[in-house]
C-alpha cells in the first residue's frame, strides 16, 4: 500500500428484499501508480486491474443475524490476482447477552510486491521486486454479558494467521512504463543464488558490474489479540474497570503453507499477560 494515484471507473448496484436481507455488488477498475510502493525509491505503476466485490447481510436488530461477503480482482497486464471470502454470525440469545464471530480469508498473487532497497550504498540502488504468494486467516469472537444495568462483561478474542512464499525476483528499471515487462528485468538463474546459512539471496548482474545481497522474504506470521473487561458502576458516574488482555506473536523469516502447523505453532507462543484495574470517581459538588 501507500499513498497512490489511480483512475477509477465503479459501478455499483444494491437491494433489499423480504425486509430482511440486504445485498451490495459492485465493480470497478482501477490503473494505479503508486508513489510510496518503492520506499523513497520512484513511483511504481503497479497494476491495471479489475475488482469485483459482493455482499450478502440479514437484519442485525433481530436475534440471530448474519452476513457473507466476498471479493476477486485481476490484473490485466499480467497473471497477479487476489480472492477474499468471509461470514460472520450474530446471536442475541436475550437482551443480556450477545455473541458475534466472524471468519475470513484472502489469498493474494501479486508480481509486483516489493522486497527490499539492496546496494543502497552505491549512489544507485537496486529496488528489488517479486512474486508473492500470500495466505490470510482472520477470526473474530465478541462477547457482551450483562449482569445487571450497572455491570457488564466483555471479551474479544482475535486469532490471525498470515504467510508469504516469494519467487520469481526482479529489480526494478523503467517503473512508469506502461508495458508491463519493462518495468522490471527479471533476474536470470545464473545472476541469482540462495545462501540458505545466511537466509539470503546473492545477485551478480548479468555485466559483473553489480553484486549485492538481499534478504529472505518468506514469512510466517502469527498472533492471537484478547481483551476481558469487567465494569462495574457502583455509583452513578463512578466506575471500577478490570481487565485481563493475553496476546501472543511468532514470526519466523520461512514459509509454512499448512494451515494446521501455523494454527498449532500460535498456541506454542507464550502469552503475554497484562491485568489492570481502573478505578474512576465522580465528585460532586
Amino acid at each position: 500500500g501507500g499513498l497512490k494515484t489511480r483512475s477509477e471507473t465503479e459501478l455499483e448496484a444494491s437491494g433489499q428484499f423480504e425486509n430482511r436481507w440486504r445485498a451490495q455488488a459492485s465493480l470497478s477498475h482501477e490503473d494505479v501508480v503508486d508513489t510510496r510502493m518503492l520506499r523513497g525509491g520512484p513511483a511504481l505503476r503497479w497494476h491495471d486491474f479489475f475488482e469485483a466485490q459482493a455482499f450478502l447481510g440479514s437484519d442485525e436488530s433481530r436475534r440471530v443475524s448474519a452476513h457473507a461477503h466476498g471479493g476477486y480482482s485481476w490484473a490485466r497486464d499480467d497473471d497477479s490476482r487476489a480472492w477474499n471470502t468471509g461470514v460472520g454470525l450474530n446471536l442475541r440469545p436475550s437482551n443480556r447477552l450477545s455473541f458475534s464471530g466472524s471468519v475470513s480469508y484472502e489469498n493474494l498473487l501479486d508480481n509486483l510486491q516489493y522486497v527490499d532497497t539492496a546496494d543502497r550504498d552505491s549512489g544507485e540502488p537496486r529496488w528489488v521486486l517479486g512474486r508473492i504468494e500470500q495466505d490470510t486467516w482472520s477470526f473474530t469472537l465478541r462477547v457482551n454479558l450483562s449482569i445487571t444495568p450497572d455491570l457488564t462483561v466483555q471479551y474479544y478474542g482475535s486469532p490471525f494467521v498470515g504467510t508469504g512464499l516469494y519467487s520469481a525476483f526482479k529489480r526494478a528499471t523503467d517503473t512508469l512504463a506502461r508495458d508491463f515487462a519493462s518495468r522490471f528485468h527479471l533476474f536470470a538463474p545464473d545472476e541469482i543464488a540462495f545462501d540458505a546459512d545466511a537466509n539470503a539471496y546473492r545477485v551478480t548482474e548479468a555485466d559483473g558490474a553489480r553484486s549485492y545481497v538481499f534478504r529472505n522474504p518468506d514469512f510466517s506470521f502469527r498472533q492471537f489479540r484478547s481483551n476481558l473487561v469487567a465494569r462495574w458502576e457502583w455509583k452513578p458516574g463512578s466506575s471500577l474497570y478490570v481487565v485481563w488482555s493475553q496476546g501472543r506473536t511468532g514470526y519466523v523469516p520461512e514459509w509454512e503453507g499448512s494451515f494446521s502447523s501455523n494454527w498449532d505453532d500460535l498456541w506454542q507462543q507464550r502469552p503475554d499477560n497484562v491485568f489492570l484495574v481502573k478505578l474512576s470517581y465522580w465528585f460532586s459538588p
